[in-house]
């Protein structure tokens, strides 16, 4: 039996670009200002550790810069970072290691796949290193993942979900979690068919600081994705991501563990990002 050639992919939650406002110090927060192609949008955080809909921008156009390991190279993270003298928990992203990408959210209408994803607002890289981009519809409750597609036409790859999955609820809390499961079939991925049945379970399960190179975050929202992917024949793969999310800044660094990753907690990631320049 020849089994498919597996593909998981991983759920790119770029909201804004590099926001730009006033902020107390190293703290971000308060009114934060993303530079568009043309226009200024506006995002006003209250700093309750609630993620309203108000509070995260999905529009084409921004762009974010992030630190990333370069592509095929293991990092050593830390995903459970430590307690502060506050009692609170303390992620320290502050390494500057690591090539500097730039993340951009693309407008669909005029894209190769545009007739497939009816109702789209943007597509952005699932990983920056590679040309797979992720398809998205933000909505007044959520941010749902449509299925993935090449930037080019050919080699062609496209894998479209038979119903949305929710990557984000809104409003977004400690303490949130939820799955759902959705199914691509007569996919292709560089050509060749793909089918799969994919599992998500979700949980917002820790709420910290982060520290970043040039900025601190302290009240962030870590967001875990459990990631499962079964296809018809061979076997399935699996994978962990972490997500550090904030007001207005929205994701502001990442962790994604290596295939097959059994414990929530590990030390050795494929990929690591934070926001940065």
């Amino acid at each position: 039996m020849v089994s498919c050639r597996p593909f998981l992919w991983t759920a790119a939650l770029v909201m804004q670009a590099c926001a730009m406002g006033e902020m107390p110090g190293r703290d971000a927060g308060g009114d934060v200002y993303v530079p568009l192609p043309d226009a200024q949008v506006q995002c006003r955080g209250n700093n309750d550790g609630v993620i309203d809909r108000s509070e995260v921008v999905f529009i084409p156009g921004a762009e974010a810069s992030y630190r990333i390991n370069p592509a095929g190279v293991g990092v050593i993270v830390d995903t459970m970072g430590t307690m502060g003298a506050a009692g609170a928990r303390v992620w320290d992203f502050t390494s500057t290691a690591g090539e500097l990408v730039t993340l951009r959210l693309a407008e669909v209408n005029s894209q190769w796949f545009a007739a497939s994803f009816a109702g789209a607002q943007y597509a952005a890289r699932l990983d920056p290193r590679e040309p797979t981009l992720g398809v998205y519809r933000a909505t007044d409750t959520a941010l749902e993942f449509l299925g993935a597609v090449s930037e080019a036409e050919s080699p062609r790859t496209m894998l479209r979900y038979n119903n949305a999955v929710s990557l984000l609820r809104f409003p977004l809390r400690m303490g949130d979690s939820w799955s759902a499961t959705a199914m691509t079939v007569d996919g292709m991925v560089d050509g060749t068919p793909v089918a799969s049945r994919d599992t998500y379970t979700i949980a917002a399960d820790a709420r910290g600081e982060v520290r970043l190179g040039a900025l601190t975050f302290r009240d962030a929202i870590r967001l875990r994705i459990e990631t499962t992917q079964m296809f018809p024949a061979g076997p399935g793969r699996r994978r962990i991501q972490y997500l550090w999310m904030t007001e207005c800044y929205g994701e502001v660094a990442r962790i994604t563990s290596m295939d097959g990753q059994v414990a929530t907690e590990f030390t050795t990631a494929r990929e690591f990002r934070r926001l940065g320049f």
